[in-house]
């Protein structure tokens, strides 16, 4: 029984771990495969906002009233994305990363593209639609995270800040692309759609070629026993646990802000045009933000990094309750940056107390606990903000209240008393391969 011993990586940013049973087999490498996993972050969660800008144009094509009616599709799509990470999380050791995530791609774009076919009488079609994309979509978080952090298992904080990297450039192109299609080429969103579930569909395909061929997406990797007392491992699982709902209180947050953006936009703007780019500004910094801080919780530790950027995302919500016009551009682009340091920093704690074996079940429950409720938050928000009766002083109200969830997460993580270590490694070693 031999221990696996790493040296230090010194300049040498990203050289992967080398693992018998990881070890590439067919086409691809540990890098073509980071920037394969990057791309299809972008993509799947490029599809979850692309149409948000258009939220008000599809109400008056479905014929409905209330803002419920559309935010409830964005609310189908991320139950059953969470659901579906669970899932996917349970079966990440006997699943192809390779195979896997290319279905996944090509599934998720095949269900878009055919939104294009839904008629006006078509709600219930939407519900389903959504559904079929989000569960190719699902197989992402799971897969892909164990994928790369088995790759790169001393940088895992700087591999998901790259492939934050990734979900940031599809979070803000993506509206910022269905904006200028509807202003420049007047595309309506059928047409839009069409063009984005091609594209993802292409996407899919190219990946599998890109993705190294494993055997599963992890080994057989067996850790040393430790004496650790078993009321250490309860109170592991329970600020595990503590760590992931502050991760859902980002989330409820998150996706409300991104699906009740258009009306609150139109409410104090009197522009429905300009959605698109509002969004584009809060998911831009993030292609900087999220490498940045994934590689100093490499460096300085995860908790305070985290624990400060929740407080100051949740500040920047409630700012846009007594913004004007003219501050809504800046306050737009803080709340992006405060939003995308969470994520790598937060991410990086969950991999940092799992082990190899039990990560992908872990990222799994984390994004199901974090995605599945934080699906409440644009069906909740639609339905106070009907009950308010849609003006611009509901919207205000309910970004203090949204602004509170984060900074009160923050305070919260910040407040725990338990060691996270500032080395990714911390947790790795010492291990056992079996071949």
């Amino acid at each position: 029984m031999a221990a696996r011993s790493e040296g230090r990586t010194g300049n040498t940013m990203l050289r992967p771990r080398q693992h018998a049973r990881t070890e590439p087999t067919g086409a691809g490498s540990a890098i073509t495969a980071l920037i394969a996993v990057t791309v299809l972050h972008g993509m799947i969660h490029g599809y979850s906002i692309f149409l948000s800008p258009l939220n008000d144009q599809l109400r008056r094509f479905f014929a409905v009233d209330t803002i419920t009616a559309i935010t409830a599709m964005k609310s189908t799509y991320l139950a059953v994305y969470a659901l579906g990470n669970l899932v996917f999380g349970a079966l990440t050791n006997r699943l192809s990363a390779r195979n896997t995530l290319a279905a996944g791609m090509v599934v998720n774009g095949l269900a878009v593209a055919s939104f294009s076919r839904v008629g006006p009488d078509g709600i219930a079609q939407m519900h389903l639609l959504w559904a079929l994309a989000a569960i190719g979509g699902s197989v992402y978080h799971p897969i892909a995270n164990v994928l790369i952090t088995r790759l790169y298992p001393e940088r895992k904080g700087t591999v998901l800040g790259i492939t934050g990297l990734g979900a940031a450039v599809g979070f803000a192109f993506a509206p910022l692309s269905t904006a200028i299609l509807t202003a420049t080429f007047g595309l309506q969103w059928q047409q839009i759609a069409l063009l984005f579930g091609v594209a993802g569909t292409g996407v899919g395909v190219l990946a599998w070629f890109c993705i190294p061929s494993m055997t599963a997406t992890a080994g057989a990797v067996l850790s040393v026993p430790r004496p650790v007392h078993r009321s250490a491992r309860s109170l592991g699982a329970v600020m595990l646990g503590l760590v992931i709902a502050i991760a859902c209180l980002r989330e409820i947050a998150m996706w409300s802000i991104l699906d009740i953006s258009d009306f609150f936009l139109t409410a104090l703007l009197r522009d429905g045009t300009r959605t698109g780019f509002y969004l584009f500004l809060i998911y831009l910094p993030g292609v900087f933000v999220k490498p940045l801080v994934g590689s100093l919780s490499d460096r300085l530790g995860r908790k305070q990094l985290a624990s400060t950027a929740l407080v100051f995302y949740g500040l920047t919500i409630a700012a846009t309750a007594i913004a004007g016009p003219a501050a809504l551009i800046p306050i737009y682009l803080l709340m992006g940056v405060g939003q995308s340091a969470t994520i790598p920093s937060i991410e990086a704690i969950v991999a940092d107390s799992t082990s190899e074996r039990n990560r992908g079940l872990v990222f799994g429950v984390f994004v199901t606990a974090g995605i599945g409720l934080g699906a409440m938050g644009p069906l909740l928000s639609g339905a106070v903000l009907d009950a308010l009766g849609g003006t611009l002083g509901a919207f205000r109200i309910w970004m203090v209240v949204l602004g509170s969830l984060p900074l009160a997460g923050g305070l919260l993580l910040g407040a725990l008393r338990f060691n996270i270590p500032s080395k990714s490694a911390a947790f790795d070693a010492p291990r056992t391969t079996v071949n």
